[in-house]
């Protein structure tokens, strides 16, 4: 196992941090978190300018055509700096669903518009109550090219903004596929709310809305259940994100301690202080080793459904417990909301329970190690 980044890796995060650096002031924040879409669009012109979002879009597409190992890095960096743009949801799992299993005309109209930044592709994943397996909401019906799917899926990521999305769906033989669903054709109902981390998410009601089938690749040989290998995926994803505003937190943390005195000397010698402090670092650490791990599962075909659930479980369970070590750390200063700590306890809120809550996934692996499928 070698977790070193390649020298085009590290080019990859550089530009991501650069990127997302320049939009990541706190006034900046707070204008995009009081506009009508919490969609940061100059942001994300600058992301498909510095080639971010084509980064898992193959090369004929205008994408730079790398593993989704590097999209992760540049999720990272989004967590660093909570800017709110739909990155996991369009340029890493709705790029990585296209290019997998998109037939190619789906591939030609899709994949160059999320590398330039013209189309925004959301999930439809989320499933409150979750049970084992995973049983979408949604039924489709139809044959060919003539498909319609019908359902109610909740809390779909960008939903209000996106010109589709995918929605897995359960066929007549009760098997799972995915599909394409303008957002702007017949049958589609949007109602947007507000998240916890001031982003906006989407409740769909579908009523025999017009949808394509994503038919090429794996999927048709029944030799790759779809929804479970977009669900792995999108775990870690998660798991990236937490790790980066995990990182960051720590990192201003320390930073406010070494700055801040109280009985004229540093609360970074306090041994208060310092023990959470410490405490917070190892579990980030920990947090890194474990999304790694599944990571390289991933990349390297390996079997990762219990890394992805672990990688998950410790991001949302040390990910909450470090986001409120920080707050308690920074005292009342913590409470400030013109102060920009207060976000990344927000953000560690909603991805804790995004797709499966910490205790859910801990079940998920206590389940495979009983079952000997660990």
């Amino acid at each position: 196992m070698d977790f070193e980044l390649t020298e085009g890796q590290i080019a990859v995060r550089e530009v991501a941090a650069e990127t997302f650096g320049r939009h990541a002031d706190p006034q900046r924040l707070a204008e995009i978190e009081a506009g009508e879409e919490r969609f940061d669009r100059r942001l994300w012109r600058e992301l498909a300018d510095a080639g971010v979002l084509g980064l898992g879009v193959p090369e004929e597409f205008g994408g730079a055509g790398l593993g989704f190992a590097e999209t992760t890095l540049a999720l990272i960096e989004q967590g660093r700096r909570v800017c709110l743009v739909p990155l996991w949801e369009t340029a890493f799992l709705g790029a990585l669903a296209m290019a997998r299993y998109g037939t190619g005309k789906q591939r030609a109209d899709w994949l160059p518009r999320i590398a330039d930044g013209s189309a925004v592709i959301t999930v439809a994943l989320e499933q409150p109550g979750a049970a084992r397996p995973w049983l979408p909401p949604v039924a489709a019906t139809g044959s060919g090219d003539a498909w319609s799917v019908s359902g109610e899926v909740l809390s779909v990521p960008y939903g209000h903004v996106a010109d589709a999305v995918v929605v897995p769906a359960r066929l007549d033989s009760g098997a799972t596929a995915l599909f394409l669903v303008p957002c702007d054709g017949t049958g589609v109902r949007r109602q947007s709310f507000e998240r916890t981390d001031r982003g906006r998410s989407t409740d769909l009601t579908l009523d025999s809305a017009p949808a394509q089938p994503l038919g090429a690749g794996p999927a048709q040989d029944g030799g790759e259940d779809v929804l479970d290998w977009l669900l792995q995926r999108a775990w870690v994803g998660l798991a990236a994100i937490q790790l980066g505003v995990s990182q960051e937190s720590v990192r201003q943390t320390a930073t406010y301690l070494s700055q801040r005195e109280q009985f004229g000397v540093p609360l970074a010698t306090f041994q208060a202080a310092a023990h959470q402090a410490a405490n917070c670092h190892i579990d980030t650490a920990a947090m890194e080793v474990t999304f790694w791990n599944a990571l390289w599962r991933l990349e390297t075909g390996r079997p990762a459904a219990s890394a992805a659930h672990v990688a998950k479980w410790w991001s949302a369970d040390t990910g909450d417990r470090v986001a409120r070590v920080v707050q308690h750390l920074h005292g009342g200063i913590g409470s400030d909301i013109t102060y920009p700590i207060h976000r990344y306890m927000l953000w560690s809120s909603q991805l804790a329970n995004t797709l499966g809550s910490a205790g859910w996934h801990l079940e998920q692996v206590g389940a495979q190690i009983a079952g000997g499928t660990a």
